[in-house]
């Protein structure tokens, strides 16, 4: 019989992880699977616990809530052998999206057996790691927009709420980036460093990137009228790419980036503002076990090959402090 620790952000999508954890394990207890639920108490919680798994042995976490949430875990276990399942729970879910994860509970918890483990790059911006994107510029408005509106909207319909607010008041600024070895100046109303093809909700910005390619996808975004700029997002969500051959917006690949402003500017990781510029980014290649949908175009082992585990294995887990 196998195991699973869940990790659960309980104010995730406004209290809705918690209605996913109920979904997810009658799944599990369907199909003979153990399990232990651990509630994140505060902001940082979700790496003590993901850590502490990694360094009991646990060959698999799952991680229901949103991307902070999803970003917390990687951070614990992130270059071990302890694998990621992701069953969304919170508003953006762009891990999930950008992995084919289904953002149904039970068919992304049927992945623990049904998919396949793969290895992912992670992303690494000084001593904080992300998953999909750093960033800076109006997808931080954006985000500090749809914090201060989730408790009275949710879901994509609070995020485009808060992309037309953050477009009404675009603002631009001057900077220096530094790709691998060269330097360009930009003045910039937005830029997201990516891992993966998703951000800000299913909006893929760059729908080629690959999670296992070892390079940065850096999207730039220069002037821009605030009605072009309407009329080009609607792109974005498409996935098509044609965005990036407007000519206001720029695209670069990159093994590392570094970002300077002669003012400080706040940066996004993976839905969560934290720290201000600059921005300096790399990636760990192949770091973090991740599972996947076996139609994900990366290589991979059945989750089975890795995770079987015996029912008296599972039961005599050590329980974590606090839990």
């Amino acid at each position: 019989m196998s195991f699973v620790r869940i990790i659960v952000n309980p104010r995730a999508g406004r209290g809705r992880a918690l209605k996913v954890l109920d979904r997810a394990k009658k799944v599990l207890t369907q199909a003979g699977w153990q399990y232990e639920t651990a509630l994140t108490q505060a902001p940082g919680h979700a790496i003590e616990i993901a850590r502490d798994s990694a360094e009991a042995g646990l060959p698999l976490v799952a991680a229901i809530g949103g991307d902070g949430t999803v970003n917390e875990v990687i951070q614990g276990i992130s270059g071990t052998s302890t694998s990621l399942a992701i069953i969304p729970g919170g508003t953006g879910n762009d891990h999930a999206r950008s992995l084919g994860i289904p953002l149904a509970p039970e068919k992304a918890a049927e992945l623990l057996w049904q998919g396949k483990i793969i290895n992912m790059d992670v992303g690494v911006e000084r001593d904080r790691l992300f998953g999909c994107l750093v960033s800076i510029g109006f997808p931080v408005d954006v985000i500090d927009h749809t914090n201060k509106k989730k408790q009275v909207v949710k879901g994509s319909l609070a995020i485009l709420s808060s992309v037309w607010q953050t477009l009404r008041n675009l603002r631009y600024y001057d900077v220096t980036i530094t790709l691998d070895d060269r330097s360009i100046s930009a003045t910039t109303c937005g830029i997201f460093v990516l891992n993966t093809p998703s951000a800000g909700g299913g909006l893929r910005f760059s729908p080629n990137a690959d999670v296992t390619d070892g390079l940065l996808d850096v999207v730039v975004i220069g002037k821009i009228s605030i009605w072009d700029l309407i009329f080009t997002l609607p792109q974005v969500y498409t996935g098509s790419g044609r965005h990036l051959s407007h000519p206001a917006v720029d695209f670069y690949r990159c093994r590392k980036i570094r970002i300077d402003s002669p003012e400080p500017l706040p940066k996004m990781f993976d839905g969560e503002i934290i720290g201000q510029t600059p921005v300096e980014a790399a990636l760990q290649p192949r770091a973090l076990k991740v599972v996947a949908p076996v139609s994900h175009p990366a290589e991979g082992q059945p989750v089975s090959a890795g995770l079987e585990t015996s029912a008296a294995a599972a039961l005599t887990v050590a329980t974590l402090p606090g839990l």
